[in-house]
């Protein structure tokens, strides 16, 4: 059990405070956490848990910018090209996010990379909506 500390059911011999039956804590209170540090935590933790994860996006970065340069070969436009630049940002902050070494740089990078990548879908439905 590791990180996992007991807690008596009834209050130890020379404990006034505590009422009989009720538990008394083994540890101080904790600090409250801060929605940054959280999210810090949160980012960390995915990354740590799912190593694949970079790699995986990057495929997927890759297959979307291949999709953009084959529509523009059967739409014979330029417009299906618009998100690519997105995607080639998206994909440089997916390396810096894995030579990333902090947690406050491992979430600064990762959502730099949804953002990135998030707003080259959104260029290709806007595009998409021309097209049509």
């Amino acid at each position: 059990m590791d990180g996992m500390t007991t807690v008596p059911l009834t209050a130890p011999t020379g404990d006034e405070t505590a009422g009989p039956g009720e538990a008394v804590s083994a540890e101080p209170s904790a600090t409250p956490v801060g929605i940054l540090e959280l999210s810090e935590r949160v980012a960390a933790s995915v990354l740590t848990r799912f190593p694949w994860l970079v790699r995986a996006s990057e495929i997927l970065l890759a297959l979307c910018t291949l999709v953009c340069l084959v529509a523009c070969g059967t739409r014979l436009s330029a417009l299906p090209l618009l998100p690519i630049p997105l995607f080639a940002v998206s994909w440089l902050f997916l390396r810096r996010l894995r030579d990333a070494e902090t947690r406050a740089h491992q979430l600064r990078w990762s959502v730099l990379t949804a953002l990135a990548a998030m707003g080259g879908f959104w260029v290709i439905s806007v595009v998409a909506r021309w097209v049509s």
